[in-house]
């Protein structure tokens, strides 16, 4: 999988229409990337450092610009964005970052030297998967970076990946192991020549779970030992509600929302702390006033409309899932869903209406996917 990634219209047409450059390492279940493009604007308090890992700083404005990138990922393969996901998406993103601090500084405690001919050879790879290296160029400038600075991601890549190896080298799997495996996953003895085809197979798949915990457990480790601060009051709400803190989550939240009150996703954020308390009408008023910043974004919409369902306040829910289908564009999934719900709240009228828009959504779709297989057909 290339390092370098042009996000292209569908079905592989010509113009790119966005292009994000991603540098990532596939590790411990997640990805550490790094890259350029626009951050959003918080409030004027919310510059500088979010947080520090043994005396490195985390600044704000690199870790807006990995959030972008994180929403235009999952953007990419999801086709949305839920609100409810802002919050864990931006937690993942900060130990993302943390990570990367502390495996860079494990890479130059184990003085780790990567070549000049190292990073050369990984560049042209690069631009080699672009079709031309004028693209290639262009998709560099789109996101604010030079070959240099890009040659120096490289280097940072295959740094960590040359340790990544280290770590794992001494990984092994026994023959028992590998017995074992196949038994359980056949239920036959592990033995004949139907074992002898799957043994390889297995062993490397074996091995390749046991790396993976090795690194899990050498990163833990950094992590126990490492010192951070973090001083954004929405990452610490965050990490107190996966600590299941909900107090403490509630008044982190709020000193956020004091530095930036027009922020929508710090409410939806309080309420998600508020419902695990099951104070539901906290967490109403929280998502009312979501609302109130966004009243466009359909889902928000649909988690108000899910607290006034909760509340027993169906004339409500049904006026929320209504709106929500009215600014649900072309997103079938959000209206099938809404049809449910109206079920459960709306009248026959309302469930009449939302399948109608179903129906005339399904046509739409299937209209613009036969038009692009034609297209496609021609250019080809």
């Amino acid at each position: 999988m290339p390092l370098l990634k042009g996000f292209r219209g569908k079905k592989g047409a010509k113009t790119i229409k966005v292009i994000v450059i991603v540098l990532a390492i596939a590790f411990v279940g997640g990805l550490l990337y790094t890259g350029s493009v626009v951050m959003r604007e918080p409030a004027g308090d919310h510059y500088g450092v979010i947080a520090v890992v043994n005396g490195k700083n985390i600044n704000r404005d690199s870790f807006e610009q990995g959030y972008r990138n994180a929403l235009l990922a999952e953007y990419e393969y999801t086709g949305r964005v839920l609100p409810e996901n802002i919050g864990p998406i931006r937690i993942s993103l900060l130990n993302q970052f943390i990570d990367t601090i502390l495996i860079t500084e494990a890479a130059r405690k184990e003085k780790i030297r990567i070549s000049s001919k190292e990073v050369d050879e990984e560049f042209k790879l690069q631009e080699e998967a672009f079709p031309s290296k004028e693209e290639f160029q262009e998709a560099l400038a789109a996101n604010n970076i030079t070959a240099a600075q890009f040659k120096s991601l490289i280097k940072e890549r295959l740094t960590i990946q040359k340790l990544f190896n280290q770590i794992q080298a001494g990984v092994t799997i026994s023959e028992d192991e590998v017995k074992k495996a196949y038994t359980e996953e056949t239920g036959a003895p592990a033995e004949g020549e139907e074992f002898d085809k799957q043994r390889s197979e297995i062993e490397m798949r074996l091995k390749a779970q046991a790396g993976q915990n090795e690194l899990s457990a050498w990163l833990e480790g950094l992590r126990n030992e490492a010192n951070i601060e973090l001083r954004d009051a929405e990452l610490r709400a965050l990490v107190k509600i996966k600590e299941k803190d909900y107090d403490e989550a509630i008044a982190e939240y709020n000193s956020a929302i004091s530095l930036d009150p027009e922020n929508p996703y710090l409410y939806v954020g309080v309420a998600q702390a508020y419902m695990a308390k099951d104070n539901l009408k906290q967490a109403t008023e929280a998502l009312e006033k979501a609302v109130s910043l966004r009243p466009e974004d359909p889902y928000m919409r649909l988690l108000l409309g899910l607290a006034y369902r909760d509340g027993d306040s169906h004339e409500l829910a049904a006026h929320e899932f209504k709106v929500a289908s009215e600014y649900g564009g072309l997103d079938i999934l959000l209206h099938v869903r809404l049809e449910s719900l109206l079920k459960t709240v709306g009248n026959d009228e309302d469930v009449r209406n939302q399948q109608t828009k179903i129906k005339e959504i399904r046509e739409l779709l299937e209209k613009s996917n036969s038009a692009a297989v034609t297209e496609e057909q021609v250019n080809n």
